[in-house]
């Protein structure tokens, strides 16, 4: 026979438990990310009002957490048992010895996505293609703003250990693609399909919503925590 205490003591347990919540919808999109050198990974985004979790697709896998209230990303890497920690660093954009311009238009001979246009976002220094996008506009706003604070906080990090960086590779596109990325297109829409300069691009093979087990969005325990190294 279960005694009131105990009872008392679940209930207490469970409601402050991010694993005793109900389970909730998310935003699941799954991206082809294809790299010239390492060549084509799966990859899956899941996207609630709190979390962003990146995976290669299944529980167990290593895994990015990003947490919009703390503002903080968690890279899990079960082998090693370690998590890197990495925290927001707020920044700006310089003023370059380039031009940069940002075109927003139509894609041209584009079937629609969705039942709408699709959009060719693209970013360029002094006339030189560094960023495009593809993208449905006016879709999945909350998730997208969550991709957008996630973006920002990687480009302080980037900004932040610069110096690490010979001066020689300070290209106009690795500062623009690689270091000061704005992520702006994550506020007009969904993007289908992302290219860098770097040779690197993802593209999107499906986006749905479901309800997801809330043990994705949990950090694993005993696991040795530790901070990305900038000079």
């Amino acid at each position: 026979m279960i005694k009131l205490a105990q009872v008392i003591s679940i209930c207490f347990l469970c409601f402050t438990a991010i694993a005793c919540e109900e389970n909730k919808k998310a935003l699941v999109m799954l991206y082809d990310e294809v790299e010239d050198i390492v060549g084509i990974q799966s990859m899956r985004y899941i996207i609630n009002d709190q979390y962003l979790r990146i995976d290669a697709g299944q529980q167990d896998s290593d895994f990015i957490l990003y947490d919009k209230q703390k503002k903080t990303v968690f890279s899990v890497n079960h082998e090693d048992r370690t998590v890197l920690k990495i925290a927001y660093k707020p920044w700006k954009q310089p003023e370059f010895q380039f031009n940069v311009s940002v075109k927003n238009i139509v894609a041209k001979n584009a079937p629609e996505v969705f039942g709408k246009q699709v959009f060719d976002y693209q970013i360029l220094a002094d006339d030189m293609l560094c960023t495009q996008v593809f993208l449905v506009k006016d879709m999945y706003p909350d998730a997208m703003q969550i991709l957008y604070d996630y973006q920002q906080l990687l480009s302080g990090q980037q900004v932040a250990s610069l110096k690490n960086t010979p001066e020689e590779l300070h290209t106009p596109c690795f500062l623009l693609d690689q270091v000061f990325h704005k992520g702006d297109y994550y506020k007009l829409g969904l993007p289908i399909q992302i290219t860098y300069s770097r040779g690197y691009t993802k593209l999107l093979k499906d986006v749905r919503e479901e309800v997801v087990d809330n043990s994705l969005f949990v950090l694993p325990e005993g696991y040795e925590e530790y901070l990305p190294f900038v000079e």
